[in-house]
């Protein structure tokens, strides 16, 4: 799943504009308290449909476990045509656990894939940012770590920035749990500053604007170098001597991990081949 621009959109007539993007997935929620919830939730499975038919990776990001509305808001998402579900504010990694056993109990009744369905983690706390590690490896469905900068920035009573010092912290401890237990890590808040994402290690950015979206797929997408680089790194570890269980390439070490975000990274690029 490609994830180098998730458009954020709303259901009708409005979503037609991010179909119509270059946009890698179009991001919905149900997290509107301003909206009744029954009928938020059915256009949003309609939504979910006319985003999978566009060729589209459709995410939702649900209600937090405590709100009591998570079970329903699965029921009324979880299909074959649902990609993955965002959490907003996890604050620790039952919150992950909680979401993703419910996750599976509707996989199991609607016979789908046990997993078919990512999960990410919404960072948006200085507590959340304290276990977001632990919160990316609670369920193997976890996928990656998203870092909402407006949030996170107001709970740490930071003046909001797209780019300096302010909010490294956060930026580099999302990209560093995330590469550590092989995940994406998405940013969402920094639209205007997506090239220093990119050069944090961001793989992807959540946009509010389709203009941004070809920006977003050029700066996220994976250099010459990275590619030239993940290829050899697979070469390597491919090409190890019999009985080893890590490869030399360049005077570093290339283990199964790393073979493995190589092959993602080639796996995720329009130009792999």
């Amino acid at each position: 799943m490609r994830l180098r621009s998730v458009l954020r959109a709303r259901p009708g007539d409005a979503l037609a504009t991010a179909l119509e993007s270059d946009a890698d997935a179009v991001l919905l929620s149900l997290t509107d308290e301003a909206e009744p919830i029954d009928e938020l939730r059915a256009a949003v499975s309609e939504a979910v449909d006319r985003i999978t038919a566009g060729g589209k990776a459709a995410l939702v990001a649900v209600n937090h476990p405590r709100t009591q509305l998570t079970r329903g808001d699965l029921d009324a998402l979880t299909g074959p045509g649902l990609a993955a579900v965002l959490l907003p504010h996890c604050t620790e990694p039952q919150d992950v656990r909680d979401t993703a056993v419910l996750l599976r109990e509707f996989e199991h009744t609607r016979g789908i894939e046990p997993g078919q369905v990512a999960l990410f983690p919404v960072i948006d706390t200085a507590r959340g940012l304290l276990r977001a590690a632990e919160s990316l490896t609670a369920a193997p469905r976890t996928a990656g770590l998203v870092l909402a900068s407006e949030p996170f920035a107001r709970d740490v009573g930071a003046r909001l920035e797209e780019s300096g010092p302010r909010l490294a912290f956060a930026r580099g401890s999302v990209v560093t749990a995330a590469a550590a237990h092989e995940g994406v890590a998405l940013i969402d808040g920094s639209s205007l500053e997506l090239r220093d994402m990119a050069n944090y290690g961001f793989a992807g950015a959540v946009l509010d604007d389709a203009r941004l979206v070809a920006i977003a797929n050029d700066v996220l997408e994976p250099t010459a170098s990275v590619l030239k680089r993940a290829r050899a790194d697979i070469e390597a570890y491919e090409s190890r001597p019999e009985g080893s269980w890590v490869a030399r390439r360049a005077g570093s070490v290339v283990d199964a991990p790393r073979a493995r975000q190589a092959r993602r990274t080639l796996d995720g690029a329009s130009d792999a081949g």
